[in-house]
């Protein structure tokens, strides 16, 4: 009888408020895995191989995971999610909030993190959090030096990076969760980890 090993990319979602003093609100962690959608899974296995060898090497994608969203919807958690259903602005006109850092707490595991400020997501009052998503793209740098890659799209504004004023941008990863109110006393704090 032989053992098979399996290889599993699986993403762990965290979430939480922080008060005015950088304390955590225990009431308002929440943990959990989340669903790698269609996007997610067909981004991550493009990013593993070349599509060609020799001068220059040309990948398949150079998309990079870069963004993080929230909003107040709540649809099942299913590889099919295409979109957040029903986005939040965190700031401006923009619903896509760019990753603030990324960790590596383990040799086989990567953190992203964001940390929505006081006044972001709660712009105009509190805020019920039900959904988040996690996004891909290309560094805009990449994408003028033509170092954009064979599947990577370029959007009518002439870049492959996504437009963070639209809502309904497939997320590479999903996670509805129990209701987290948003107020300008706390900050929001994302943590998504993929391990493998």
């Amino acid at each position: 009888m032989r053992l098979q090993d399996s290889i599993a990319a699986m993403a762990n979602f965290e979430v939480f408020l922080r008060d005015k003093d950088g304390r955590v609100v225990p009431e308002s962690i929440r943990r959990a895995h989340n669903v790698f959608t269609t996007t997610g899974r067909n981004w991550l296995s493009k990013l593993c191989g070349w599509r060609t060898l020799g001068s220059p090497d040309e990948p398949y994608t150079n998309r990079r995971v870069r963004w993080m969203a929230v909003g107040t919807g709540s649809q099942p958690e299913v590889t099919s999610v295409t979109s957040l259903q029903t986005p939040t602005l965190f700031l401006g006109s923009d619903y896509l909030a760019p990753i603030s850092s990324v960790s590596f707490p383990t040799s086989t595991s990567i953190r992203f993190t964001r940390v929505f400020g006081l006044t972001e997501v709660s712009i105009s009052g509190p805020v019920v959090l039900t959904e988040a998503g996690l996004y891909v793209d290309v560094n805009p740098y990449n994408f003028v030096t033509g170092g954009e890659g064979f599947e990577d799209t370029v959007a009518p504004v002439g870049t492959s990076v996504l437009n963070p004023e639209i809502g309904t941008n497939p997320p590479a990863a999903y996670k509805n969760f129990d209701p987290i109110t948003k107020t300008q006393d706390f900050t929001l704090e994302l943590r998504w980890d993929l391990r493998f």
